[in-house]
């Protein structure tokens, strides 16, 4: 009605500047007069009514704060809006989606690919009087990878077979426990027909060839260099290979021998890397460098290693883990991060016990070799190297003993390297923001703290002892949460302000709604939450 007026207001005006006529305007005024007193009485036209305020906010609102895509990658997504519009989905490649529109509400059904990658799904909207809006629906994308599509951690099996043990059967029992890379020694007389084994079950080759390097301890002699390119000319072009184990816990003391042999190997193979493993921390004398930061710090800034890669056996009989276990992986993945290269770390599949008198080692279980390995996760590990798979001549219990006997260790290994193939997707390529410690235990001043948590979570405590690690992939966001200990449970106690998944050993999904929960986190056990 006060659209009305003003119009009639403005004909008034418009009459009084271009006539004087006195008596018509007397007239008009009389006219705006009745208009005035009568304006109660007029219908207003339903097409005039059906104009929306422009103060009305036209938005979409959803019936859930966030929506969980299923276990077959679909979810259906209920909206409002304050007007009848035309709906309009915008999603990414490989992804589906559907409209049932019925008046101002409705619901849209997503399909996300195998496997689904994060992708913003856009919900655009037109009204009949031309307002538009747009949204990015609330979804929680639930990774549905498929057994085809899941990607696969580097799982190497460290010192396989010796030639009496090496046959088909054999390396097909490693390839059934996810393993993706082996040892082969090339000073096995039959070290080509290993590597042909490993090629016809999937698997890769890193070729050990450090007796062929020996010489060059003092200098590059020519019978050292004679063997060397032999060796290599014999390998370089076999698909399965994947590259040159040239030595393995070398001293500072040995850098520039290692570059010497690095160089030299680019130069008779530039399409294969160097790999060289590096020591624990130790003594100053061993290492040749005072502080373990220090002696990582040179083997990273002078070699051209493709990845940085060291070992320690943490698990001791008693039931705990070594105290300075966590120093060395912050040490090694800081590094990594620095140079941009990928680490790799192992964990003991045989019981180390000719060391018994320095170490009380424990024997491998399910629960001290999956800690082992999920704490290696945790701190970004790119591969996970079990030592070893078949006896050395060092222990009683390994997966394969000399005489050809599998034992235990091997069920112990593909229970727990099938287990992390399960939730590869969470840590292949993925980048970790930081590793905080929870409980009773934080080594290096590294305990969790309020301001770690992102907004999602309120709060986080592990009873005794936990690894908690904040980590991003493919626009993806997880925590995941270790027990330090190998030998009892202990209890996680998280309170989320917004629903997450949980992501069990098994790799099984479950959508949790917001609030506090309290789980059991088992022996050397890894829970992951993914809130974003």
């Amino acid at each position: 009605m006060k659209r009305i007026i003003v119009i009639i207001t403005a004909a008034l005006l418009a009459v009084s500047c271009n006539k004087q006529d006195k008596i018509q305007l007397a007239q008009l005024q009389d006219d705006l007069m009745e208009l005035q007193q009568s304006a109660d009485g007029i219908q207003v036209p339903s097409a005039i009514d059906a104009v929306p305020d422009e103060d009305e906010d036209y938005s979409f609102v959803f019936d859930k704060e966030i929506y969980g895509v299923d276990a077959a990658g679909s979810v259906t997504v209920g909206y409002t809006l304050p007007e009848d519009s035309q709906i309009e989905v915008i999603v990414g490649d490989g992804w589906s989606a559907s409209v049932n529109q019925n008046g101002a509400t409705g619901t849209v059904t997503i399909s996300a690919p195998d496997p689904a990658k994060y992708c913003d799904v856009l919900l655009t909207a037109t009204s009949a009087s031309g307002r538009q809006t747009a949204s990015k629906l609330p979804l929680l994308i639930r990774d549905p990878y498929s057994d085809a599509t899941r990607p696969v951690m580097e799982a190497m099996g460290y010192y396989s077979f010796k030639p009496w043990n090496a046959n088909l059967e054999n390396y097909q029992k490693l390839a059934d426990a996810g393993i993706t890379m082996v040892t082969v020694e090339t000073d096995e007389e039959d070290y080509l027909q290993q590597m042909a084994l490993a090629r016809a079950v999937g698997i890769k080759v890193l070729a050990v060839i450090g007796w062929a390097t020996e010489g060059w301890y003092e200098s590059m002699s020519p019978e050292s260099l004679a063997r060397l390119e032999q060796l290599i000319e014999s390998m370089k072009n076999r698909p399965e290979l994947f590259g040159y184990h040239i030595w393995d816990e070398p001293s500072v003391n040995h850098i520039f021998e290692l570059m010497a042999i690095e160089d030299k190997m680019t130069q008779l193979d530039p399409d294969h890397p160097v790999y060289v493993n590096l020591r624990p921390n130790g003594s100053s004398e061993g290492m040749g460098a005072s502080t373990y930061a220090e002696y990582v710090e040179v083997f990273a800034s002078m070699m051209h290693l493709k990845q940085l890669s060291f070992d320690m056996y943490p698990a001791l009989a008693n039931g705990w883990v070594q105290t300075d276990w966590h120093y060395c992986l912050e040490i090694v993945s800081d590094a990594a991060r620095r140079y941009n290269k990928p680490f790799w770390a192992f964990a003991a599949t045989c019981w180390i016990d000719l060391e018994q008198v320095l170490i009380d080692r424990a024997k491998p279980t399910v629960e001290n070799v999956q800690l082992q390995v999920y704490t290696d996760l945790a701190y970004g590990a790119q591969a996970i190297q079990y030592f070893t798979i078949q006896d050395y001549g060092g222990t009683d219990f390994a997966p394969i003993m000399r005489d050809g006997t599998w034992t235990e260790a091997y069920d112990i290994l593909k229970t727990v390297n099938l287990r992390m193939q399960k939730r590869a997707y969470i840590f292949k390529d993925s980048k970790v923001a930081k590793v905080r410690q929870s409980g009773e235990w934080a080594p290096f001043e590294a305990s969790l703290a309020y301001n770690d948590l992102p907004p999602e979570i309120n709060s986080l405590n592990v009873s005794h002892s936990g690894t908690i690690s904040f980590i991003e992939n493919n626009g993806n966001e997880y925590v995941a949460v270790v027990n330090n200990y190998p030998c009892f449970d202990q209890i996680l106690s998280i309170d989320f302000n917004t629903p997450v998944y949980l992501i069990g050993s098994e790799g099984q999904f479950e959508l949790l709604e917001p609030g506090m929960t309290h789980y059991a986190l088992k022996s050397g056990e890894m829970l992951v939450f993914k809130y974003r």
